[in-house]
């Protein structure tokens, strides 16, 4: 697995649900997209089967994070907030700074 792309999350559905349509074209074999719903008044749900899903109790975004982190079977990993967009490129140029430069930290 190269790349882990870790979502915390907690009531936000319209705008993680914008961000899974945007990353879905993207997503290989070679990514798994792990998002951690921290309590959400409602669960989240989603068609995409590339998603796992993982309902905690609510412990804030570090507790999310740390928990997706313990799943993360990546070689990187990306954090991207439930409320954030990514372009339609995102992975693309992830995977070439990766190949580039094989960073520690991988600024965007």
């Amino acid at each position: 697995m190269k790349l882990s792309i870790i979502i915390p999350y907690y009531n936000a559905e319209p705008y993680t649900s914008e961000l899974l349509d945007v990353l879905a074209p993207q997503i290989t074999d070679e990514i798994e997209v792990i998002l951690i719903d921290d309590g959400s008044k409602v669960p989240f749900k989603t068609a995409y089967k590339w998603v796992k899903v993982n309902r905690t109790k609510n412990g804030g975004v570090s507790h999310a994070r740390n928990k997706g982190l313990d799943m993360a079977k990546g070689d990187y990993v990306q954090f991207i907030d439930a409320d954030d967009m990514v372009p339609d490129y995102f992975i693309r140029v992830l995977f070439q700074k990766i190949d580039k430069e094989d960073p520690d930290v991988i600024e965007y």
